[in-house]
């Protein structure tokens, strides 16, 4: 019997519940992983790639989109532990934009696969929106994302979003950022943190088609609880 929808915090809590009483050695057991694997996704080292979600949904009957999203309920019924075509497939790139000093562009080679439902997308992007998940890292947009943290972005966007402002993943001369733009009155670009430990940096309107390439808007932020 599926459990109704709990207040869930993160990822690597879900789990923790899915497992239960059991040890993570049994858990792992039971899904030909190691120990160490769990523990990783529990912590929220690391997130748990495609086959690992397509093992807790074959043998346990999890529903992938209550344990990314923590919506719905926990298990999906007997009859539909198969059937994945109601889902979304998002790529995940391994690549990192930095909430901080920045990082160098190495590649955009796809990692592996978050499933979420459409209705859960729906909410975020609009209908036949390209979208992908990348990984955060540094402090300066806290506490809006947190390093670490997952970020679903909507590549199919125009000049018009940087108009009507956000958080937008960027490269400024080269380097992959995560930052909130504003356009002034004048035309200019102010590229902002959230943490006021970061001064902002202007960008004049004549040289922003220079050094600024807007990738994609950031529309959904998550991962693990962290100590306060």
């Amino acid at each position: 019997m599926a459990r109704p929808t709990k207040s869930a915090p993160g990822l690597g809590t879900r789990l923790v519940e899915l497992r239960g009483d059991a040890t993570r050695e049994e858990f792992a057991s039971a899904l030909d992983v190691h120990a160490n694997t769990i523990g990783n996704y529990e912590r929220g080292d690391r997130q748990p790639d495609t086959e690992f979600l397509g093992l807790l949904r074959e043998r346990i009957g999890v529903d992938i989109n209550w344990l990314i999203t923590g919506e719905g309920n926990s298990h999906v019924k007997p009859d539909s532990r198969r059937d994945t075509s109601n889902q979304v497939a998002i790529p995940r790139y391994a690549i990192h934009a930095s909430a901080g000093g920045g990082a160098v562009v190495l590649s955009e080679e796809v990692e592996d696969y978050f499933t979420v439902s459409p209705d859960w997308l729906g909410r975020y992007l609009p209908r036949g929106a390209r979208a992908g998940i990348i990984e955060a890292r540094g402090d300066s947009m806290e506490p809006t994302i947190a390093d670490g943290d997952i970020l679903i972005l909507n590549f199919s966007i125009d000049s018009s979003a940087v108009n009507d402002g956000g958080v937008f993943v960027i490269s400024v001369d080269g380097v992959l950022l995560v930052k909130r733009l504003q356009v002034t009155v004048d035309g200019h670009i102010l590229i902002r943190s959230d943490n006021d430990l970061y001064e902002q940096e202007k960008v004049t309107r004549e040289f922003a088609d220079e050094r600024i390439t807007v990738h994609a808007k950031v529309v959904w932020s998550g991962g693990p609880i962290r100590r306060r």
